[in-house]
């Protein structure tokens, strides 16, 4: 009466939520579904789905079959009045937007008896959520105006519910109240209390509709008590409870009052031939004594292992392969395999449908309950369950892929599904196999975000990656870039961040001014007194956005500013979160990248404060690497370099080997670049510095490559330097060979960066590289006595700065260039300096090349005049 009292009230105006909670068995099923009964005696509508823990991928697989097969009643009526009713106040109602409905509930396009088509396919994740919870609202509007009463949705197993459905259920609630007519919306859930957390997102569903008002019933289900066990014998056995009491004790013993464990022992006892009809008195009689004494497990699932292990052995793999998919299964699936796999299924599913473990209704196979398909699946080898489970998949892909139309979308989730209960362990092709799989998680994602479920989308496409070898940048880097784009695309929507596929670069710019303005009005302390971030959702995508960083950075570089923004954003509107730094490390980048170095430098600085603050080292790695690749702009880089000794350190402290791997990297090549003795690093790394100015042709190739290759970045890093200093130096040399007016421009371009960067960050690291590379224009342009200047300049900055490398590479420039105007006597005065600073260096590869060039061009007599002996034994 709970649950009907619950309904009535609804009768009269005020939506409702109502739950039945209890363990499996104890009959909430069946309460329910005689509520339906009841509303639909009383002029309600009355649908129910099932949630399904195999196939909760499926796109609103629960919530929308209940929608689906109310469409495919309603359009299979005699009397199509209600039908063309219904049809017609859609049509009114949503329009074109009908096609986004149809695409998650098929069987409307039967209602409707036409194909409708969308006005664009946009994939904007956050609208097209809000979108589809507005059609379910409206089209749940249209129904329950066609009825006396409210429509009331029954979900069974709302345990395995998934938080798309879960979000729309609560929609459905919260927007009923506006519905046309006042006609209000009844849920009704079932839940295993034993198998659904206080956390479930179905709770906090139900706890924010309770804020909003909205009356909630609980009613808890556990056994029968030996009483009732005895009553309910007593009926179905049309006996009086005194006779029947010695065997509903040895009932109730046995079970514990289950009622399904109650009715499938009976069931049994009468098979076995110990409960049975007595022909001569004709009632029922037991053998009281066998009963007693036989041995039953305390788990019904065991109970029902033990009945299906009684069965032939067909319908026992038949059971099994039936089990694999889930409580429900379509009808096509089964058919479809059986021809496939060549098995034989249809038979003994229908000896199984005698025997009381299934039911065939409207195309689909379903367990009667659910712990006989859990007993059917517990009998498979756990050792072969995954093969299984691939191998089942790979045959519906084959299926599926015979026959793309509409109707076999059904198949191709199911066969997905498949694939990923196997996991990539059960694959047994080569690499391929594995990247064919992932495709198909990719195609299925795709197809979830058309339906508008960007939950399910997301297991898709994270199921994809899961398959993904090693090294599948190098070999699928376009199917890895879209796997990852597309999971983080579908798992922020999901928090309610929406991404721009492609943001242009006068947005980005906008965007980095507006927040840089906004920042710019917070004193530092002011900011780091913030409040702490407590939203909880807030907090969850600080994390998933701190994740994404990084991998951006590399793949998808104009993306990465919008998500250092939206962190930002987030950490000022909700407060501050250790990942907070993380934000502001990144934003540190863009800012300087975009040419504010000491602006830039300021919100590093903030990073690794808000490091300090929360005392939390698991970013510390990272926000450290940041900060020092803007330092190298303003700090001598030898005084730079020794932080990431530091942040190596902080990294391995905190068990962050990545970093810690990173700043060991980034230490031992920047040592090159800084003029460290190459005794302490590798002579290689200066080879391919140095010698690339000798070798025009392979120069040229390499400088032609790295522009091709080089993705635009929005994150100021240190190697920018190195890549700016010698690829303007490249430029300028191969204009004299080509005379190609592109190429000046480029060495001019890069010249004026390195100008800005020593102007407005580090005269220290920037004043030889700029001299050296106005030097070469110089030379380039036919301005000499500049050039003259100039290449004097580069090597006293480069000496006084302590750059030896430097110092030798624009000697030998500069002994290039008086070659080439024909002054040998001062060519050889700064070849044989840069002879010296290549050996001071270490770079001994490159002292012999140069000591073999300056032998060629003035011979031995002349260099040993000039040079000595000191390097005889490097001959």
């Amino acid at each position: 009466m709970t649950l009907q009292c619950a309904y009535q009230r609804s009768l009269s105006g005020s939506s409702e939520l109502a739950i039945i909670t209890g363990l499996s068995g104890t009959g909430k099923s069946t309460m329910a579904n005689r509520l339906g009964n009841f509303v639909d005696a009383n002029g309600g509508l009355f649908l129910s789905g099932k949630f399904d823990q195999m196939q909760q991928v499926k796109p609103f697989s629960a919530v929308a079959s209940a929608f689906n097969h109310y469409c495919d009643v309603l359009a299979s009526e005699e009397e199509p009045d209600r039908a063309l009713l219904v049809a017609s106040k859609l049509r009114t109602a949503l329009g074109s937007d009908l096609y986004y409905l149809a695409q998650v509930i098929p069987n409307m396009s039967r209602l409707l008896k036409e194909n409708v088509r969308p006005l664009s396919s946009s994939q904007d994740c956050v609208n097209a959520q809000h979108r589809l919870h507005y059609l379910f609202c409206q089209f749940v509007d249209v129904i329950a105006s066609c009825f006396r009463g409210p429509v009331m949705l029954f979900m069974d197993d709302v345990q395995w519910a998934d938080s798309s459905s879960i979000s729309i259920i609560g929609q459905l609630l919260k927007m009923s109240r506006s519905f046309q007519n006042k006609k209000h919306f009844f849920f009704l859930g079932c839940c295993r209390d034993d198998q659904i957390g206080s956390k479930h997102p179905f709770w906090n569903m139900v706890e924010s509709v309770k804020a909003l008002g909205y009356k909630t019933t609980v009613v808890k289900l556990v056994g029968l008590d030996k009483n009732t066990v005895n009553q309910t014998v007593s009926m179905l056995l049309h006996l009086s409870p005194r006779l029947v009491r010695s065997l509903s004790d040895i009932v109730y013993q046995k079970t514990k009052g289950n009622p399904l464990f109650m009715s499938r022992l009976l069931l049994s006892l009468n098979r076995e031939g110990l409960l049975r009809i007595s022909l001569s008195s004709h009632r029922w009689e037991w053998d009281e004594e066998k009963i007693q004494s036989r041995k039953l497990p305390d788990d019904v699932a065991i109970f029902f292992v033990q009945n299906i292990n009684s069965l032939p052995c067909d319908v026992k793999v038949a059971l099994s392969f039936l089990s694999c998919f889930g409580a429900s299964t379509d009808c096509a699936v089964i058919q479809g395999l059986e021809t496939y796999l060549q098995m034989r299924l249809t038979e003994p599913l229908n000896v199984a449908i005698n025997e009381g473990l299934v039911r065939k209704q409207g195309g689909i196979y379903y367990f009667c309950h659910d712990r006989l398909q859990e007993a059917a699946y517990s009998m498979i080898d756990e050792r072969h369950r995954c093969q299984q489970h691939m191998n089942y998949g790979l045959a519906l892909i084959n299926l599926s892929l015979m026959d793309l139309s509409s109707s076999t979308e059904n198949i191709f989730f199911t066969a997905v599904t498949q694939l990923n209960l196997g996991g990539p362990t059960a694959v047994q092709g080569n690499a391929d196999q594995y990247y064919l799989i992932s495709s198909y998680n990719l195609m299925a994602g795709k197809k979830a975000m058309q339906m508008s479920d960007f939950s399910s989308a997301f297991d898709f496409f994270d199921q994809g990656i899961l398959f993904l070898r090693d090294k599948h940048w190098q070999v699928q880097y376009d199917l890895s870039l879209e796997l990852f784009n597309l999971a983080a695309k579908c798992a922020l929507s999901a928090l309610g961040i929406n991404i721009p596929d492609s943001p242009s670069r006068d947005d980005t710019l906008n965007l980095v001014t507006e927040t840089q303005s906004m920042l710019s009005r917070i004193a530092d302390e002011t900011l780091l007194n913030y409040p702490v971030m407590t939203d909880f959702k807030k907090v969850m995508a600080m994390k998933f956005l701190a994740k994404l960083e990084f991998s951006l950075l590399q793949t998808n570089p104009d993306l990465q500013p919008f998500i250092t923004i939206k962190m930002c954003g987030l950490s000022m509107e909700y407060g501050l979160s250790p990942m907070s730094a993380i934000g502001f490390a990144y934003f540190g980048g863009v800012v300087a990248e975009l040419g504010d170095v000491r602006g830039g430098y300021r919100y590093t600085k903030l990073a690794k404060a808000l490091i300090e603050k929360f005392q939390n080292n698991e970013f510390a790695g990272e926000v450290i690497w940041l900060s020092t690749e803007i330092l190298h702009y303003i700090e001598p880089c030898q005084t730079a370099n020794e932080y990431r000794i530091g942040g190596q350190r902080t990294a391995i402290a905190a068990g962050d080997v990545h970093w810690a791997c990173m700043h060991k990297l980034l230490y031992s090549s920047a040592l090159a670049h800084i003029g460290a003795a190459l005794s302490v690093t590798k002579e290689a790394m200066a080879n391919a510095r140095s010698t690339i100015f000798n070798e025009f042709n392979e120069m040229k190739q390499s400088a032609e490559k790295f522009i091709e290759l080089k993705l635009p970045s929005w994150f100021l890093l240190s190697n920018q330097t190195i890549h700016s200093f010698y690829i303007g130096l490249a430029s300028f040399r191969i204009f004299r060979e080509t005379f190609d007016p592109l190429w000046v421009e480029r060495g001019r371009w890069h010249k004026e960066k390195i100008t800005k960067w020593k102007e407005e960050g580090s005269l220290w690291n920037f004043e030889s590289k700029s001299f050296l590379l106005h030097a070469e224009e110089y030379h380039s342009t036919g301005d000499f006595e500049n050039a003259q200047v100039m290449y004097d300049k580069a090597i006293l900055s480069a000496r006084q700065h302590k750059f030896v490398h430097e110092e030798a590479l624009a000697s030998e420039l500069a002994g290039n260039f008086y070659l080439n105007r024909g002054n040998t006597l001062a060519a050889l005065k700064h070849f044989t300096l840069a002879h010296g600073k290549y050996l001071q260096w270490g770079a001994f590869a490159k002292v012999k090349i140069l000591f073999a060039f300056i032998q060629e061009k003035f011979g031995n007599a002349f260099f040993a005049a000039h040079v000595g002996t000191e390097t005889d034994d490097l001959q």
